[in-house]
């Protein structure tokens, strides 16, 4: 995983740098080495350029470095300021209160990584390192620490947790530099030996940072309720009640493939595989249009129109504090299919059986309510596979036009994202249209239609229409 974050697209630097440093401050040995590094470079070289070939022709694979691309652009304009001033705070995390990575799910907002004492140590070591810089040992330091901190001087302090991951065996080895020239210091001025200062100030340190931070980050940080919602708490204790005899419908606040596919193959392998995931307050999933498990938590609940497909089966309670405190798990029972039947098929994947008006006419200045329904044909041709699942990821649209053909109100949302459906599942979407205030009152024609969010390119019909017609919204 290690590969996929920015800091990996920086730390191979480090070798040429490193062989640079070299003929710059020790010729006469890198004259002696040369042969073997050569060698070293050209079997690197030949090791990687398969996989930089490969980024090359599919830069796709790469949407992190798209965090880079704004600071690139500002300077290829001449604007110097925004990277100094992230470089600024990227820096000043490592030591200043309120300089610190703000993002609660890998740091308390805002806190730096060490303490004022051993930031202090920290900082000793940088000094000490950049004394020493044309010895070869402090020389690889600075540049391995250097270019670890690359992607946050680009970026600023935010997620520059994971962000400094190369650059961590070097934080720690200057933060250790410190410390031993703090402890020859206080042997040059005191009588006591080395040694024994040494243990007493290298134990007590360890003591002071182990009881702050151990408490800080185990029990204050780890219990708090944005933290375990931001670790989807709710979503991991649900995939416990998964149903192991049938399917399982999954609600959640992020159904999409960026979050809880990623937790469920972490948490339960190859059989993640077998649930669907919909956020409940807006779709809702069939799976084959048969009977299923269906999990809620408090975050998501049914959306009126689904209450009279379920039973409630169990009601489980987490932390009362929680963002997300609880789940119920529901029988799904697939309901008589009461709708305008439509039978139109978009790109030999899906075919949209029927729509049935929730709320219409409506008033202006209220909002609309249309539930459509979608039978999955073929997964694999809804759209081409999409990072980070690698499978497909499309959107649903629903316009309101205007007797000229302009949009006049619309919803982009799928509650039940393409990653989990399966040939024969039923898709159920609520399409919220809200009706602004001075929309005169009269008949409004409403397409729909599905599309590539990331390319917009819309899933066609057999004669190359790519909207299908779902009535009128009647405004009263």
């Amino acid at each position: 995983a290690f590969h996929n974050y920015l800091a990996a697209r920086v730390w191979w630097l480090l070798f040429p740098a490193f062989v640079l440093y070299l003929a710059l401050v020790w010729r006469p040995g890198l004259r002696a080495i040369w042969r073997p590094l050569v060698v070293t470079g050209l079997l690197g070289a030949a090791l990687v350029a398969p996989l930089f070939w490969y980024l090359r022709l599919h830069p796709e694979m790469q949407p992190r470095l798209q965090m880079f691309s704004e600071t690139v652009a500002q300077l290829s304009s001449g604007q110097i300021r925004p990277f100094a001033e992230n470089g600024l705070r990227a820096l000043g995390a490592f030591v200043l209160p309120g300089f610190g990575d703000e993002f609660l799910a890998y740091n308390i907002p805002g806190r730096p990584l060490f303490d004022p004492l051993t930031g202090l140590f920290f900082v000793v070591g940088v000094i000490v390192a950049l004394w020493h810089w044309r010895r070869p040992a402090y020389g690889f330091l600075l540049l391995w620490f250097g270019l670890g901190i690359v992607p946050s001087l680009a970026t600023g302090a935010t997620a520059n947790t994971t962000r400094n991951m190369a650059a961590l065996p070097t934080i720690y080895i200057l933060l250790g530099i410190g410390l031993v020239t703090g402890v020859d210091w206080v042997r040059r001025h005191r009588t006591i030996k080395k040694r024994q200062w040494g243990v007493a100030l290298a134990g007590a340190l360890l003591l002071f940072v182990a009881l702050r931070d151990g408490y800080d980050y185990f029990v204050r940080w780890s219990q708090d309720p944005d933290v375990r919602a931001a670790y989807q708490v709710n979503l991991i204790a649900s995939l416990e009640y998964l149903d192991p005899a049938g399917p399982t419908v999954v609600s959640s606040v992020y159904p999409g493939p960026a979050h809880d596919i990623s937790i469920a193959m972490t948490m339960l392998g190859t059989r993640s595989l077998a649930w669907r995931g919909v956020a409940a307050n807006s779709a809702l999933i069939l799976p084959a249009g048969r009977p299923a498990r269906l999990l809620v938590p408090t975050a998501t609940p049914l959306h009126p129109y689904f209450q009279g497909w379920v039973k409630p089966l169990a009601q489980v309670s987490l932390r009362p504090d929680d963002t997300d405190p609880g789940f119920t798990s529901y029988e799904l029972q697939p309901p008589a299919m009461d709708y305008e039947p439509v039978g139109v098929t978009l790109g030999a994947a899906v075919t949209l059986l029927g729509y049935q008006w929730v709320a219409n006419p409506v008033a202006p200045g209220t909002v609309a309510e249309l539930a459509s329904y979608w039978q999955v044909l073929d997964p694999a041709r809804v759209g081409p596979p999409r990072l980070p699942a690698l499978l497909p990821d499309v959107n649903l649209f629903t316009h309101v036009l205007w007797p000229d053909g302009t949009i006049m109100t619309q919803q982009d949302l799928l509650g039940a994202p393409s990653w989990s459906w399966q040939t024969g599942d039923i898709v159920v979407q609520i399409h919220q249209l809200a009706v602004a205030p001075e929309i005169p009152a009269g008949s409004y024609q409403v397409v729909m239609g599905l599309y590539d969010p990331e390319s917009g390119v819309r899933l066609r019909q057999a004669d190359g229409s790519e909207v299908i017609g779902v009535g009128t919204l009647q405004v009263e």
